[in-house]
């Protein structure tokens, strides 16, 4: 996943490499064994809850006292409204800088220009997240896997490959980047089980096999000056 890759640059050295994997797991464990068994004993604790989303919120309000339940409820809503705020303004600048300033290379001196047309991507790309929502999913956790497994099947080996092959190129990523997008799109969209897998496992395969095909239509890296 590209943010998470971009955190993972930030390391010190490789030893702090090691420590966070230890650190990261044994705190991602914890927080993942109590919301899952927080999710799974609620049923128990409130057997007609109708919407599994619930459960988290409902059993706050029942458990704690009104202050801490409060305090626990706004962390969330902290988190999802920074989150999104966040890959808003991710995506914002993806727009402006990665594909408009490419066609239009001029206009970086507009600075004026370079917000209006900032803003206004934020703006459509928060309509469209809100029209998204009207009729959100019974349960988040398939939003997520969908969402995650988009970011999987696009990014992973442009991400991989391009750290850890030699002679991988632009080429080979912008196909592995398209391959992965369209083949999840189409068989997550239809519900389609290619020889009885995921849509990811397949759309993997094939990303990873338009990446090697089209790296070799492309330029070789520029190899980096001898020390």
């Amino acid at each position: 996943i590209p943010n998470t890759a971009v955190r993972c640059i930030s390391y010190k050295d490789s030893k702090a490499v090691h420590r966070g994997m230890f650190i990261g797991t044994l705190v991602v464990s914890v927080l993942m064994l109590g919301m899952h068994l927080a999710g799974a004993l609620g049923r128990a604790v409130l057997p007609d809850l109708k919407v599994p989303d619930l459960v988290i919120p409902t059993l706050m309000i029942q458990v704690l006292p009104p202050w801490a339940a409060g305090v626990f409820l706004a962390a969330p809503m902290a988190a999802i409204m920074s989150s999104v705020n966040a890959h808003l303004l991710q995506s914002s600048a993806t727009i402006i800088k990665d594909l408009y300033l490419r066609v239009a290379p001029q206009q970086v001196a507009n600075e004026t220009r370079l917000k209006r047309i900032s803003a206004l991507a934020t703006l459509l790309q928060g309509i469209l997240l809100l029209l998204a929502a009207w009729h959100p999913p019974e349960m988040i956790i398939w939003l997520n896997l969908l969402s995650f497994g988009g970011l999987e099947a696009v990014f992973l080996w442009p991400l991989v490959l391009g750290l850890y092959w030699q002679n991988a190129n632009a080429a080979g990523a912008l196909g592995s980047l398209i391959a992965g997008a369209l083949s999840y799109t189409l068989l997550a969209s239809f519900h389609l089980q290619l020889w009885g897998f995921h849509p990811i496992v397949p759309s993997l395969a094939f990303s990873l096999l338009m990446f090697i095909i089209a790296n070799y239509f492309g330029r070789a890296a520029s190899s980096p000056p001898a020390v």
